[in-house]
């Protein structure tokens, strides 16, 4: 206010130094749009295990997904992805006297939340299997681990698509796991009642399953083991009473332990594709189309350099960054194959590692990012734009404070179980910064 009086009370604001004239002003907003220099980029290390999670704002977090299923395009090539989970007791022990008990069946129950794929229409067969040994509770999984599992399976799940409108579903499928293994579960009760009053024991007795979904089954599918309605039920009856004992995916002890665990394998063949010639992880690669790639779950992540910002501020004297967005166009997708949303933009270093950032009481590291991108679909096709503001990372470029000029586009919550394999084709050349600034004329 006092400034204001003061440029009032003059007789010509240019004897402050203030014109007030917008065509002849001292102090000028600006707009410039910079073309970024990017490439593509292959990690090895993806994280798909359950363990305890970070979120972004620093809590320990769960949910996860069971992915199963067959993916493949010209642009990525093929996908395979197998689901691996441990038993965890829901319900304890048994009410009444063992021996009386006759067995009368296990069921399996799952939760869909995600479908991914070219076509959701016809019969999908997923089979359920025996793990032949336990997944270790000190192991964090990744995308290229593995665990054995008997061939034989236990019992599997036919389901219809046809009648499904959305690849958002919500929807509980059920099925019957084999007599053998549900009487190898009560008979476990009557021979070693502490099998079922303790998770180790129980684990020692029963290592878990596999979820594997045919080869002609090309849908990701995607199932929630914390939902309540995902559980494996044992059920059974004596002469007074008709009862069932649960067992569930994931739980935590009283001490914020894992007590059990899952995770997916995930294989890919890029042969044919784009993306066939990158043969080392953590190196640049370039296509030789003007596309770019993102793919969720995979590895495949668009390295973007902000170098030529830089470049750009070198030429104005007296730069002031008012707002700094970036900008990447989509390429077409399929209704069933929507881009990965959002996008993380993580910082890393010139060897193209991820930058980790540890907090107080957390043994878990976050990664270092810059900003997020939320993805916006063209409202008359199947194309879009990612957009999304990271105004403090482009000031603290300008100001010198920070000299990270490296940026990985890919999958939010890196250090989240996998929850999508979902894919992103972007325009090489469409990827720019769109900076508003503030200078002298």
């Amino acid at each position: 206010m006092g400034l204001a009086l003061f440029i009032f009370a003059c007789e010509d604001p240019g004897e402050i130094g203030l014109d007030l004239n917008p065509e002849n002003g001292v102090f000028v907003a600006k707009y410039q749009n910079i073309p970024l220099g990017n490439s593509v980029i292959l990690y090895e290390d993806i994280l798909t295990d359950n363990a305890p999670r970070i979120d972004s704002f620093q809590n320990i977090t769960s949910g996860g997904r069971f992915l199963t299923g067959n993916f493949s395009n010209q642009q990525f090539g093929k996908m395979r992805s197998k689901a691996f989970t441990g038993l965890y007791l829901g319900s304890v022990g048994f009410s009444n006297d063992t021996l009386n008990f006759t067995y009368d069946s296990l069921v399996f129950n799952i939760k869909v939340d995600y479908l991914y794929g070219n076509s959701l229409l016809g019969n999908k067969r997923i089979t359920i299997h025996e793990l032949a040994e336990p997944l270790k509770l000190d192991t964090l999984y990744q995308s290229k681990n593995s665990t054995p599992y008997l061939d034989i399976p236990v019992g599997e799940f036919n389901f219809d698509l046809s009648v499904l409108d959305t690849v958002w579903v919500d929807t509980v499928l059920t099925t019957k796991l084999s007599d053998e293994l549900g009487m190898r579960f009560l008979d476990e009760a009557t021979i070693n009642d502490t099998s079922f009053l303790n998770n180790d024991e129980f684990r020692k007795f029963f290592s878990g399953f596999a979820i594997i979904s045919d080869d002609a089954n090309e849908t990701i599918t995607g199932i929630i083991p914390e939902s309540s309605s995902t559980y494996v039920r044992l059920h059974f009856h004596n002469a007074n009473d008709t009862s069932f004992l649960d067992f569930v995916f994931q739980d935590l002890d009283t001490i914020g332990s894992n007590s059990t665990k899952y995770y997916n394998n995930i294989t890919l063949d890029r042969s044919g594709t784009p993306l066939e010639g990158i043969t080392d992880f953590y190196t640049e690669f370039q296509t030789d189309n003007d596309l770019s790639y993102i793919q969720a779950s995979t590895g495949v992540f668009t390295k973007v350099n902000v170098q030529p910002y830089l470049n750009f501020i070198d030429t104005i004297d007296h730069l002031v960054i008012n707002r700094a967005e970036i900008e990447i166009p989509v390429d077409l997708y399929t209704d069933n194959t929507i881009p990965s949303s959002p996008l993380d933009l993580y910082v890393i270093t010139q060897e193209n590692k991820f930058i980790e950032e540890y907090v107080a009481g957390r043994s878990l590291p976050t990664y270092k990012t810059a900003g997020r991108l939320s993805f916006t679909r063209d409202r008359n096709e199947n194309s879009g734009l990612y957009s999304g503001t990271f105004t403090q990372y482009v000031q603290d470029l300008t100001s010198g404070e920070n000299s990270d000029t490296l940026l990985l586009l890919g999958q939010s919550s890196l250090w989240n179980s996998v929850l999508s394999v979902n894919q992103s084709v972007i325009s090489k050349e469409g990827i720019t910064i769109k900076v508003y600034y503030s200078t002298i004329q």
